[in-house]
């Protein structure tokens, strides 16, 4: 009986995935994936509703959409329902921009110069639920995934942020220039909301497409006393290599 069994299953698969018999590569999977990594690269944009971003903008040539960065990261998916993963990610971004100022230039009416540098590093948790099922069992021993599988999920976590300023600058008390270096980095709570979509390469590998946006802000600290809260939202879109398994 139990080689009855093991033939009928063979034979199933066989008449259930031809390319398998005939090229040796098979389009189907040994069970449901438990989880996949993903490693993902993309773009973020930067909301800048705070005062610090406003004064920036107003003195220095630097425009709010300056702070847009690419990023890059990963996310780990564990599967805790057939619909439904856990996922723990981390990205990373940085923007670094070159100004001046707007209505000073120095004695010989040169430009007065900076950089200005914003990173953003989030540590995030997430549910991801997926809209319709992963893909279809067709016996004990084989799983043919789906070949989109769309989703929607939301989440929380902690983003830590870096703002570096260094160059020339005015002291607008007696309008003298001076050179220095201005930073504030810390930690602010975030939570965000995304929706995307997986696109089947092969059994095991997806293109992942997704957009997320994220709300959060963070105490200005170091030099950038009498700031109110730096703005940590964006809207981000990414594209990545998902790998099950």
């Amino acid at each position: 009986m139990r080689v009855y069994k093991m033939i009928v299953s063979a034979g199933v698969l066989l008449l259930a995935t031809p390319s398998f018999a005939q090229n040796e590569s098979p389009d189907f999977l040994f069970g449901a994936p438990r989880g996949s990594v993903t490693i993902r690269g993309g773009f973020r944009t930067a909301s800048t509703n705070s005062d610090v971003y406003d004064f920036m903008t107003d003195t220095l040539t630097i425009e709010p959409s300056d702070f847009h960065s690419p990023l890059f990261g990963f996310d780990v998916a564990i599967a805790i329902h057939p619909r439904l993963d856990a996922i723990f990610g981390m990205d990373y971004s940085k923007a670094s921009i070159e100004s001046e100022y707007r209505d000073f230039v120095e004695d010989d009416d040169t430009p007065i110069t900076q950089m200005t540098e914003f990173s953003r590093f989030p540590l995030t948790a997430s549910l991801k639920l997926y809209l319709g099922p992963r893909g279809r069992s067709i016996s004990r021993f084989a799983f043919i995934p789906s070949k989109v599988r769309p989703y929607i999920g939301g989440g929380g976590g902690i983003m830590r942020y870096k703002l570096l300023q260094s160059g020339d600058f005015v002291d607008f008390n007696d309008l003298s220039i001076f050179t220095g270096q201005f930073t504030s980095s810390g930690w602010g709570g975030t939570f965000h909301a995304f929706g995307g979509a997986e696109i089947r390469l092969a059994p095991k590998y997806y293109l992942s497409i997704e957009g997320r946006y994220v709300w959060g802000q963070a105490a200005l600290s170091g030099d950038f006393v009498g700031f109110d809260p730096i703005d940590l939202s964006g809207f981000q879109t990414t594209a990545g290599l998902q790998i099950s398994f």
